[in-house]
């Protein structure tokens, strides 16, 4: 004799009938507007907490680490945009680096006369830089970073001897401390022409519009972008100290990288000023021998899952225990109004239990 199908059937039934999570039967349990009220502040709840869990995962997390900077490179990418009240023909633009080599900058950049507006610019202060060394979120900075590349053309050309002069361009020099600086001419370096520029034709006042270090991204904000400084003597000597530190980008699962530098900087105006000190605008850099990785990353999501199903069940257990509180506050209020409690708002110790017969 077989026994095998009812032993199959009875481990079957066994499964469809167990239930892990017993129910109350129909006739232990009431019906309410308050329950109903609750059940649907709890549904909005949770959709609202469901919502904010996938936006998080989504957006993912953001890691920042200092590590030794070991990439291997002889140059560097100088991004500069800067007006100076003076004619053009009055000016030299140099580099000049702790291994000694100097660069004729002037012969790299371009050098066109225009007016010196002020109109959208603001002063080096604490309040600035810290705007502009505040960290964007990595998809706001990949999406910057996919804007046009290309400095824009001077919005008026004038007279070679305009009042002013817009400089600006990218160029290379060695990745070591050097000094980037914009002197008159006869003031710094000995020109043929002694007679082209005097003493009372010097006013280094300036509208720094871009100054940053590697690939060049426009959009993304340097704490010099914008900063204008006024200076009403013309022996005057401006000085910035800039601190580079190499900063990388990583999108999750690595599929966009941004190289690019951020960096640090402090002003020191000098009124007084020397053959050894000349006038001029100084920007003094060094590069930090350290760097910064900015990563995106993402929880798991069997972790995220988790995590969703225990703030969800979290809120239901906790509902479950609130409601009870909830409603016996409320038949204690409409006894203390003097009303008689309508049948559709008794709570549940007031109706009883109903059975089945």
């Amino acid at each position: 004799m077989d026994t095998t199908e009812p032993e199959e059937n009875g481990i079957r039934g066994r499964v469809r009938t167990f239930d892990a999570f017993p129910k109350v039967a129909p006739t232990y349990t009431t019906q309410s507007s308050q329950g109903g009220l609750v059940t649907i502040l709890l549904s909005l709840f949770c959709v609202y907490l469901i919502w904010g869990e996938l936006g998080s995962y989504f957006a993912g997390i953001e890691e920042q680490q200092f590590v030794v900077d070991n990439r291997v490179g002889w140059d560097m990418q100088i991004n500069f945009d800067i007006t100076v009240a003076m004619p053009c023909i009055t000016l030299h633009v140099n580099v000049q680096d702790a291994a000694g080599d100097r660069l004729l900058a002037a012969e790299l950049v371009e050098m066109e006369p225009t007016d010196f507006d002020l109109s959208k610019t603001h002063e080096l202060t604490v309040e600035s830089r810290s705007e502009a060394q505040e960290d964007d979120d990595l998809q706001s900075v990949f999406r910057r970073a996919k804007a046009a590349k290309k400095f824009s053309k001077t919005k008026k050309m004038h007279h070679p001897n305009s009042p002013a002069c817009r400089l600006y361009g990218s160029m290379k020099v060695n990745k070591v401390q050097g000094d980037f600086h914009i002197t008159g001419k006869n003031f710094a370096y000995a020109d043929y022409d002694r007679s082209m520029l005097t003493r009372d034709g010097l006013n280094f006042s300036h509208v720094i519009d871009e100054f940053s270090f590697g690939e060049y991204y426009p959009k993304l904000e340097n704490p010099l972008d914008g900063v204008a400084a006024i200076i009403d003597t013309n022996m005057f000597r401006y000085q910035y100290y800039v601190s580079v530190v190499p900063t990388t980008y990583v999108s999750y699962g690595g599929r966009k990288v941004i190289d690019t530098n951020q960096y640090a900087v402090t002003e020191q105006p000098q009124p007084h000023v020397n053959p050894t000190h000349p006038p001029g605008i100084f920007l003094k850099y060094d590069i930090e021998p350290i760097g910064l990785e900015i990563t995106e990353r993402r929880v798991p999501f069997f972790q995220f899952l988790v995590r969703l199903i225990n703030v969800l069940g979290g809120i239901v257990v906790c509902t479950g225990w609130f409601f009870p509180v909830v409603d016996t506050m409320w038949d204690k209020y409409w006894v203390k109004r003097g009303k008689s409690i309508p049948h559709e708002t008794q709570g549940l110790l007031d109706k009883g239990l109903k059975h089945s017969d």
